[in-house]
C-alpha cells in the first residue's frame, strides 16, 4: 500500500509499505478514504520532537470505512464509516473510564508514563499514522466506536472530528469561558479557528485572535473574531486597551515553534510589579534580539503571562517538546493563573460534536483550503510549512 514515511527532518516520501494485518483480537484494519495533515505534524517534519524515527508513517486525523475486524471487537463491524480519535484508547482502563482518553493506561506499549497517538513519535507509542491507504486500529471497539450518520454525505464535514474541531473545544473548555468573556486565542491556524468557533459556541462576548497570515486573520474574522496582527501592533498593548486593563481568557493554539515580533520584550509587568523596557526574563537565552526574535518558543506564554486576566486560566492545547520546559513561572504565581494543558481527550467532546455539524450549527469545511492526492503529500507538507496560503489540507489516498 502506499503511504507517507518519515525518512528524517524536511524528507517525508511516498513509500511502499505492507498491508497492515490484525495483531490483536481487538484490532480492527481501516480503509481511509480521507486524511489530513496537521499543524502538529510539521514538528516532526522539522524534526524538533524525540523519538521520531526513519520508517513511520505520518498522520492523526483520519477517517474512513472498517475492512477488517478481530473476534473480540464489538460494535464495530465491516463495512462502517467512521472517524478515528488521534489519542489511541482502550476504553476500559480507570482513565477511559474518567473521560481522560489522551492518557489510557493501556495503549501505550513504550511506557505508561503517558499517553498514545497514531504516527506520533516513538515516544507516544510508535504507532503507524494515517496518512496511507490502510492501518491498523488497536482496540477498536473504543477506538473506531464514533460511526458516521447517512445524512452526513461527505468526509470532509467530520474528519476534523478526529483532532483539531474537538482540540479547539477542548481549549474553550479547559480555559473555562463563560458567557460574557473576553477570549484571546493566540494562532489562527486550525486549532485556533476552531477556538474562535468554540468560545463563541460557549457565549464569548468578544473573542480576539492573534497571528501574522492575513488569510488565517480573515477566516478567523469570518466567524466574528476581532483580529491582531503582531507584526503591526503589540498585542498586549492592543488587550490591554481593548479590555481597560482587565486582561483576557487566553488560548495558546500555537505550540512551541511559535513565531513573531516583539519576542521576549516586554514593556508592560515586571515579576516585581514595575514597569520594564527589558526582557522579561533575564535567564532565557531565546532571546537575543528583544525586538525582534524569529523562532521563540516563550513567545506566547510571555504574552499571555503577561495579559491572561487575574485568577484565570491559560488553555495550552498547542503542542510543547520537553527541550522547551522554561516557563515565566513567577509572573503567572503572581497573578494566580491557573495552568490547563495537555492532548486533547477526543473521544469526551467527538459525539456532542458531531451532532452539532449533523445539525448545521457548525461548519468544519471552512478550514479548508487544499484537497491534495496522497501521493502530492510531500508537497502538501512542503507548502503547509510556508503557511502564507495554506490554511488546511485534507488528502485522498
Amino acid at each position: 500500500m502506499k503511504a507517507l514515511v518519515y525518512h528524517g527532518p524536511y524528507d517525508v516520501r511516498i513509500d511502499d509499505k505492507p498491508h497492515p494485518t490484525i495483531q490483536h483480537p481487538e484490532d480492527a484494519i481501516l480503509r481511509i478514504t480521507s486524511t489530513a495533515i496537521c499543524g502538529s505534524d510539521l514538528h516532526l517534519y522539522h524534526g524538533t520532537l524525540p523519538g521520531m524515527q526513519p520508517g513511520q508513517t505520518l498522520g492523526h486525523e483520519f477517517m474512513g470505512v472498517i475492512e477488517e475486524t478481530g473476534p473480540e471487537v464489538e460494535d464495530v463491524h465491516v463495512g462502517d464509516r467512521v472517524v478515528i480519535p488521534f489519542n489511541v484508547n482502550c476504553g476500559r482502563c480507570w482513565y477511559c473510564n474518567n473521560n481522560m482518553w489522551s492518557q489510557c493506561d493501556r495503549a501505550n506499549p513504550k511506557t505508561k508514563d503517558i499517553g498514545a497517538t497514531y504516527g506520533y513519535t516513538q515516544l507516544l507509542g510508535g504507532y503507524d499514522g494515517g496518512q496511507a491507504e490502510y492501518v491498523r486500529i488497536p482496540f477498536a471497539s473504543a477506538g473506531a466506536s464514533l460511526k458516521v450518520p447517512d445524512d452526513i454525505k461527505t468526509d470532509e464535514q467530520v474528519l476534523f472530528l478526529s483532532d483539531i474541531l474537538p482540540t479547539g473545544y477542548f481549549a474553550a473548555d479547559i480555559a473555562n469561558v463563560q458567557p460574557g468573556d473576553d477570549v484571546a486565542v493566540f494562532g489562527a491556524g486550525p486549532v485556533g479557528f476552531f477556538a474562535v468557533m468554540s468560545s463563541f459556541l460557549r457565549g464569548a462576548a468578544r473573542v480576539f485572535s492573534i497571528d501574522h497570515w492575513p488569510m488565517r486573520l480573515d477566516r478567523t474574522k469570518s466567524l466574528g473574531a476581532e483580529i491582531i496582527n503582531f507584526d503591526e501592533e503589540d498585542p498586549v498593548d492592543r488587550l490591554r486597551k481593548e479590555t481597560n486593563g482587565k486582561g483576557v481568557i487566553c488560548i495558546d493554539a500555537v505550540g512551541f515553534e511559535a513565531v513573531g515580533h516583539f519576542a521576549g520584550y516586554s514593556s508592560h509587568i515586571h515579576n516585581d510589579g514595575k514597569k520594564s523596557n527589558n526582557n522579561l526574563h533575564h535567564d532565557h537565552s531565546t532571546v537575543s534580539n528583544p525586538q525582534y526574535n524569529p523562532v521563540n518558543p516563550l513567545q506566547v506564554i510571555t504574552w499571555m503571562a503577561q495579559i491572561a486576566k487575574k485568577y484565570s486560566t491559560i488553555s495550552i492545547p498547542g503542542v510543547y517538546g520537553s527541550g522547551y520546559d522554561q516557563f515565566p513561572l513567577g509572573l503567572l504565581f503572581n497573578r494566580n493563573i491557573q495552568i490547563h494543558m495537555g492532548q486533547c481527550p477526543v473521544k469526551k467532546y467527538n459525539e456532542q460534536l458531531l451532532h452539532l455539524v449533523e445539525t448545521g450549527r457548525i461548519d468544519p469545511t471552512k478550514v479548508i483550503s487544499h484537497t491534495m492526492k496522497l501521493n502530492d503529500a510531500p508537497k502538501g507538507y512542503e507548502g503547509f510549512d510556508k503557511k502564507s496560503e495554506i490554511m488546511k489540507i485534507v488528502l485522498k489516498p
